[in-house]
């Protein structure tokens, strides 16, 4: 408590050291008359804080000017801030070159500057340049009544970026862009003389060759267009609202990506992510609900509401987008792959002219194997089933089947079976005749093809096949048999002869 007051007393004594006589420029009725000053050495503006003694200026005044051309403007509260000083911080921050936000306490940083009345300065200060389209880059100096390392400058440049992050939003103006921020330590004269050197080096640089009263006029006329002050300061939980559901996005917008980019390489590859389906739903629920979680305490604030509302519509958006293209991609993947088994399927037969009860048993089992696999990638809550897959796919095998024959592969299979059966060279008077039966059966009972299975076994020359499929029902099998059911039970005998003379 003795240091406090010692360091109040000290601001007391040093503040007379930068006191002179002061013209009163706005006051709450409204804006007085405006010195005709020139403005040639730039202009460096004070905001006080309200209830802080100040080593910069001894005004009290809702904007005031000295003798020397220091403009001292009063800060934001946490209570309610009026017109008028809206309109000054408004009008301070398009005229100044350089702007000292001064009287951040220990007690401040410890707190936070985004919950302290400096929060809502800076808001004001931000905005009217923004909404102006002000391009020039000003200069800010943080004003901290203590010692300044660099654990505290780094704080405070984030904190006051993220202000400004608040502040900007809906633009794409930077912070870097449209400031140059400084943390200096004003704890004694020295320090205060130091500062205010600096401030009117950096207003000298960017100084108009006008006056006082014409540049007050512009930012005066900036400020009625664009409605700036119409508005009332966003308070600190506002400003930190926005800053958590822009921080809730980028992280569960980083994890989902990262994510996403892992299952697109495996695609890329040709290759299917394992339980795509649960996976995928998986990361659209963690997505949202980690973004509702860390955000919630900003959909109580209407000023926040629908920013958060649209930035959750884009992360869903990011994941739905993503996950739709991973399935389409994983759908035409697999329909490769199916197909190309079973043409190798229908080449591995040794006899390619083979039955056509054969052929469509090899084609149900593709049909299968393919449903099987892409019921692992439905995603059904966004309407992604196997339904349209399944349909295509047998379409696609139709097609195969029927184009099978004539297919540059199997003319090449069946050169190669001739050529395989001429070149064989006999012995002088060798005879040999060879008897064979294959006999392939097939078993339909009631049903939509929810089962199949098939046996083989082979004796010599002889073989016989036997398949089981309960789809006597299903219409497409109907429509093969010219609208009857299949009978449960065919029976196909093939006779094979081989006879060499």
């Amino acid at each position: 408590m003795m240091r406090g007051i010692a360091m109040t007393l000290a601001l007391l004594a040093t503040t007379a050291s930068f006191s002179s006589a002061n013209t009163v420029l706005m006051d709450a009725s409204g804006v007085k008359q405006i010195p005709g000053v020139s403005t040639s050495n730039g202009l460096v503006a004070v905001i006080s804080s309200p209830g802080t003694p100040s080593l910069l200026t001894s005004s009290s005044e809702i904007l005031a000017v000295d003798d020397a051309g220091i403009l001292s403007c009063r800060g934001a509260t946490l209570s309610t801030t009026s017109p008028a000083e809206r309109t000054s911080l408004a009008s301070t921050s398009l005229v100044a070159g350089a702007v000292i936000v001064d009287g951040i306490t220990d007690g401040d940083i410890e707190t936070g500057l985004s919950y302290t009345r400096h929060a809502r300065t800076l808001t004001a200060l931000f905005r009217a340049r923004i909404v102006s389209g002000e391009e020039t880059k000003q200069t800010l100096m943080l004003g901290v009544l203590g010692a300044v390392d660099e654990s505290i400058e780094s704080n405070l440049n984030a904190e006051v970026a993220s202000i400004f992050e608040a502040a900007a939003v809906g633009t794409e103006i930077s912070i870097e862009d449209a400031y140059d921020i400084q943390v200096v330590s004003v704890e004694s004269d020295a320090d205060a003389r130091q500062v205010m050197s600096t401030a009117t080096e950096v207003a000298r640089a960017s100084a108009q060759d006008s006056t006082l009263s014409a540049v007050f006029s512009e930012a005066q006329n900036k400020i009625r267009d664009n409605g700036v002050t119409a508005e009332a300061l966003d308070p600190p939980q506002v400003a930190q609202a926005f800053l958590t559901c822009r921080q809730a996005y980028a992280k569960e917008a980083r994890t989902a990506r990262a994510k996403i980019a892992a299952w697109k390489g495996r695609v890329a590859r040709g290759l299917l992510v394992d339980g795509f389906g649960n996976e995928a739903e998986g990361l659209l629920r963690r997505t949202l609900d980690g973004f509702d979680t860390e955000s919630l305490a900003s959909a109580g604030l209407p000023a926040v509401a629908s920013h958060r509302l649209e930035l959750r519509n884009e992360l869903q958006s990011l994941v739905e987008t993503s996950v739709r293209e991973l399935f389409g991609l994983q759908i035409s993947n697999l329909e490769k792959s199916t197909l190309k088994k079973f043409q190798n399927r229908l080449l591995q037969k040794a006899d390619l002219e083979t039955a056509y009860d054969e052929h469509a048993a090899s084609m149900r089992s593709a049909a299968f194997a393919f449903d099987t696999a892409v019921t692992g990638l439905e995603v059904r809550s966004l309407g992604l089933t196997k339904d349209k897959a399944n349909l295509d796919m047998s379409g696609k095998l139709n097609d195969a089947l029927q184009a099978f024959p004539d297919s540059p592969a199997a003319q090449i299979r069946r050169t190669k079976q001739v050529t395989k059966t001429t070149g064989k060279e006999k012995k002088p008077g060798e005879r040999s005749l060879d008897f064979g039966l294959d006999l392939v059966a097939m078993i339909r009972p009631d049903g939509f093809g929810s089962f199949q299975g098939f046996a083989g076994y082979q004796l010599g020359g002889n073989s016989i096949t036997v398949g089981v499929h309960n789809d006597a029902d299903d219409p497409q099998v109907i429509s093969q048999f010219g609208g009857v059911r299949p009978p449960l039970l065919r029976v196909q005998p093939k006779l094979r002869v081989d006879m060499e003379m």
